[in-house]
């Protein structure tokens, strides 16, 4: 027993003088990381904005002189870590500058950071403070086709308070990315908003003033997504916003845009996100959300906001139509209130009160109403409380879907037809949506065709059948307050008819456009515009048409939900062309199954009258992405 005892201590004694060098050797296994290895990480190199860390060559698109402390910190990632270093040792508004970095080199360089000053940061803590952070949360503006910038949709990222609740979130901040624009010009916003003319910042401002923007000003509903961020992540990706404040990068419209550059935000609240780099050539704002919400752990809830416009197109299909009959009155004169609601029930008038208020105070954000809309406003409101009648406005029904939930904007498209002979196709189309595609997660009455080409093989040889530059649709129907335009504009190239006898077919560069109503009929879309058009090229025998003339028709669905969705599409033109002095026409039809989520078959039947007469009829199998 006392061998074995002898034995045990000295086993013991052993064990303890082994216990340091073992722990010596768990060290080493782990070192620090080297200078050089912190600056070849990906987090390092997203820290000084290069969105490609993955790539051989380290690049930063930042163009303001001063973000970085080294001469080369721009094209040399390690010479930057190296001066960020050394300011931190030896500047003590070094840390206050640069918390994200300060941060970051702290938790990975401890043994560094232990001699680095810690200064007060007074401006960075009373900042912190201001916004109590706890949350963020990822919100979608729909699309708006108004605004060349926004017609695929807005990003933006809201900054939650540990005291606020769902019913006080307007008080939230939140951080915009946007193109520091100082033109009004549409042509000029276009050409430089497509080759990076316009500088790009960040911005932090209050979330309501976002919200009236969005969902007052501009009718857009909103998707709030809340984020499964902790508040050290939060706190982590608020320091580094306050590195990047201020820097500017070229701005691009499809692809460094405000929704590419808040996913690299997000990336710098956890170590390891992996977002940008998803996007090597285009980042429409949909597929960014997409590729936020397929990462694991990152969606905690999703809200929705309507629209001041959803709101009141809800409280018309509620009406019946001498309430909104009478709301129409009132809204453009509120004095007549008493003779405009005297044959409604009290209900009736309520209702028509609560409307007509809610229509006025559109029309007056917008600056579409008379001088007097704020004394008119008080009228309805004092009509309105005589009423002994709880108040009636509708909340809308939350869609089925998300826009997240939709097909993806891109589309390549194969296929085939006859016409006076047998061919095959090959489209694709970078974005976005038209109106035969499932409506799933997308706005109604819209439609918008971006790069869009189209290959054609028949007995002929090769040829573009179509290319579309930009190709814009809006339906937004009429209601009993308002009759809001409808309008289409599309430039781009197209085969068709020649002057010539026989059916041959030549390309012309086309523009077009044109504008008129819309109505809504249960499913369906109908529409009435004016056209024109003008045309150049070989088909032509001038070589050239202008034409102008009615288009009209209608697109509408067998199904309003699920992933088997049939659309269809009946349309007619008849435009009177010059210097041809002819009435041409055409009927496009078409019906698309949309087979699932990203899949969807169509059958089209078109036919051309001009000098002469053609009939064509088309399969595709069109796959999204």
């Amino acid at each position: 027993m006392r061998t074995l005892l002898r034995r045990g201590s000295f086993i013991s004694g052993l064990m303890l003088c082994l216990l340091p060098a073992a722990q010596a050797q768990h060290h080493r296994v782990s070192p620090l990381p080297s200078l050089e290895a912190l600056a070849s990480t990906p987090y390092w190199q997203r820290l000084l904005r290069d969105a490609s860390p993955q790539s051989a060559d380290y690049a930063s698109p930042v163009t303001l002189n001063g973000f970085f402390l080294s001469p080369t910190g721009a094209e040399d990632a390690l010479a930057e870590l190296r001066a960020t270093l050394t300011a931190l040792a030896n500047e003590p508004d070094a840390s206050c500058r640069y918390p994200g970095r300060h941060a970051w080199l702290s938790q990975q360089r401890p043994d560094l950071a232990a001699h680095w000053p810690r200064p007060d940061c007074a401006e960075l803590n009373t900042w912190l403070k201001g916004l109590d952070a706890s949350q963020a949360t990822l919100v979608f503006a729909s699309d708006y086709l108004n605004n060349p910038s926004s017609m695929f949709g807005h990003t933006l990222l809201r900054i939650d308070a540990a005291s606020q609740h769902d019913d006080t979130r307007l008080l939230s901040y939140a951080i915009n990315y946007s193109a520091q624009t100082n033109t009004s010009n549409g042509l000029e916003f276009a050409v430089k908003g497509l080759t990076g003319g316009y500088p790009g910042a960040y911005s932090l401002l209050p979330y309501y003033e976002k919200v009236k923007e969005y969902n007052d000003w501009e009718s857009r509903d909103l998707w709030e997504y809340e984020l499964a961020l902790t508040p050290a992540e939060v706190r982590q990706m608020l320091l580094v916003f306050w590195d990047w404040r201020g820097i500017t990068s070229p701005y691009y419209f499809l692809s460094r845009n405000c929704s590419y550059e808040l996913l690299g935000l997000i990336e710098m609240a956890r170590d390891g996100l992996d977002l940008q780099s998803q996007f090597p050539v285009a980042a429409i704002p949909t597929d960014t959300v997409r590729a936020v919400l397929a990462t694991d752990g990152l969606l905690k809830r999703v809200t929705w906001r309507a629209a001041s416009g959803t709101q009141l197109r809800a409280s018309l299909a509620r009406n019946d139509a001498m309430t909104n009959a009478a709301a129409a009155k009132l809204s453009h004169n509120a004095t007549s209130a008493t003779n405009a609601t005297q044959a409604l029930t009290p209900l009736q008038r309520a209702r028509a009160l609560e409307v007509a208020y809610d229509d006025l105070y559109a029309r007056h954000v917008n600056r579409k109403a008379t001088a007097d809309a704020p004394a008119q406003l008080r009228q309805l409101l004092t009509a309105r409380a005589v009423i002994d009648v709880p108040p009636q406005r509708v909340t809308p029904q939350r869609p089925h879907h998300d826009p997240s939930q939709g097909h993806g904007t891109a589309r390549i498209s194969v296929g085939g037809g006859y016409d006076h002979q047998t061919f095959t196709t090959l489209a694709i189309r970078p974005a976005y949506h038209d109106w035969l595609d499932s409506t799933v997660g997308y706005r109604a009455g819209a439609r918008i065709d971006f790069l869009t080409g189209q290959l054609r093989a028949d007995r002929d040889g090769l040829s573009i059948e179509q290319l579309t530059v930009v190709g814009i649709d809006s339906l937004a129907p009429i209601n009993a307050l308002s009759t809001p335009l409808s309008w289409s504009v599309r430039l781009g190239l197209d085969r068709r008819l020649s002057d010539e006898a026989g059916p041959t077919r030549h390309s012309a560069t086309t523009l077009e456009g044109g504008g008129g109503i819309s109505v809504a009929l249960g499913k369906t879309l109908c529409f009435s515009q004016s056209h024109s058009h003008l045309q150049g090229g070989a088909a032509l025998s001038d070589g050239w048409e202008a034409a102008t003339g009615v288009r009209a028709g209608c697109t509408g669905s067998y199904a309003s939900q699920g992933a088997a969705n049939w659309r269809w599409l009946v349309e007619t033109r008849s435009l009177y062309a010059l210097p041809a002095a002819r009435l041409d026409h055409e009927l496009r039809s078409a019906v698309q199954w949309n087979v699932a989520a990203n899949q969807a078959i169509s059958v089209g039947l078109n036919r051309e009258w001009r000098a002469n007469a053609l009939t064509t009829f088309s399969l595709q199998w069109h796959q999204y992405f």
